[in-house]
């Protein structure tokens, strides 16, 4: 009888532990979803340059916090207003875990005021006074910035300081310049902190590796030790 009410325990405690590694893993799953554009960040703006002309000088910062590449070919740019563009390229536009993406109006660093861009876009123009800057994947998804007048300062980028994408985060860069004055960090992000999220596959191993230990190993803690007994 003690011996099937400790098999039966074993089997309950097992059971138990399965049902939990898969309660974990599921709720895990859950979190680790495809990087989408949304997941990016609007990091800096560069609407209003001195040292050229706006049709030149514009540029805007991508950073990608997650822990995935992410490929920006088929992302649309535009503003609630006519400005409309494609992203597209020969080669794949990749944003890489943890680095900066620019994307401007001139690539020619000797007109541009000496940035580099690492994308050129056409029929888009960032206003001085109030604007949009909206980037939509194929299936919906959005990452979008407004901002009103009184927003951009004449020859000095505007630069996010922490995650949340709030008008209220961004400040006028002040400590860089670049190329021919103007002031800013662009691909660089020397005011802007942040790391990626770590790796999910590093997670599954730990998840997984901690749900085997408790199946395999831990249960043998519990396990009651038996009396042995003497032959008469």
């Amino acid at each position: 009888m003690k011996a099937k009410t400790y098999q039966a325990s074993t089997r309950l405690q097992k059971t138990i532990s399965l049902v939990l590694l898969i309660i974990l893993t599921s709720l895990y799953a859950q979190d680790s979803k495809s990087t989408i554009i949304s997941d990016l960040l609007i990091t800096e703006i560069m609407a209003n340059p001195n040292a050229v002309g706006d049709s030149r000088g514009e540029w805007f910062e991508l950073y990608n916090p997650t822990s995935d590449t992410y490929t920006l070919n088929g992302i649309t740019l535009s503003d609630r207003g006519t400005d409309f563009h494609t992203i597209t390229s020969s080669a794949a536009l990749i944003i890489n875990p943890g680095e900066f993406f620019v994307l401007g109006r001139n690539a020619n660093e000797l007109l541009n005021g000496g940035y580099v861009a690492d994308y050129v876009y056409s029929n888009f123009v960032l206003s001085n006074s109030e604007d949009e800057i909206i980037l939509t994947d194929t299936i919906g998804n959005t990452l979008s910035l407004a901002y009103e007048a009184g927003f951009i300062t004449a020859g000095a980028s505007n630069e996010l300081q922490s995650p949340e994408m709030l008008i209220s985060n961004y400040e006028i860069t002040s400590n860089y310049n670049y190329g021919n004055g103007d002031l800013g960090t662009p691909g660089t992000g020397r005011s802007y902190s942040s790391t990626a999220v770590p790796e999910p596959s590093s997670l599954w191993i730990l998840l997984i590796g901690l749900g085997l230990f408790v199946l395999l190993h831990g249960l043998e803690i519990y396990t009651p030790r038996r009396k042995l007994v003497l032959a008469q």
